[in-house]
């Protein structure tokens, strides 16, 4: 009888845990961007999870992504995104070299945007400006300004 209930016991501990994975499964962080010029060059994106490197350090980005645009509208996905806080910055390279191009005083000579569509007049935003939550499958629309 001890064992019957000891084994009953881990049975159901072992579904209730994998219950919980289901339920916590990493989703995709889905990015419409709107407002592309033209349809030459990529949209280059970077997903954020902390301020280090935002907006401009893709290399310090959690992951990274890059589409074509098409009617003035590109689509980005970054898979398998656990639970927490990002953001989201991201340029249209329209002559494909990798960086997003600025004039002398350092303004974008390329569309760029973030998350939440945050524009300051005499600064770049911030993480903390452009940061959401991710819980489960998220969908964005940037709007690229140029």
């Amino acid at each position: 009888m001890i064992q019957f209930i000891l084994i009953t016991i881990g049975f159901l501990l072992a579904n209730h845990g994998h219950e919980t994975l289901q339920v916590q499964a990493d989703a995709s962080v889905k990015v419409k961007v709107t407002g592309v010029s033209a349809e030459k060059g990529e949209v280059l994106a970077a997903l954020f999870a902390s301020s280090q490197g935002f907006p401009g350090d893709d290399s310090a980005a959690y992951k990274v992504a890059r589409a074509t645009a098409s009617n003035g509208t590109a689509l980005l996905e970054f898979s398998n995104v656990p639970r927490g806080t990002y953001a989201v910055a991201l340029f249209h390279d329209t002559n494909n070299d990798g960086v997003l191009n600025t004039n002398r005083l350092g303004i974008p000579k390329e569309g760029y945007g973030v998350s939440k569509n945050v524009r300051n007049l005499f600064s770049g935003p911030s993480y903390k400006q452009c940061v959401f939550q991710h819980t489960t499958e998220t969908s964005l629309t940037i709007i690229l300004r140029y």
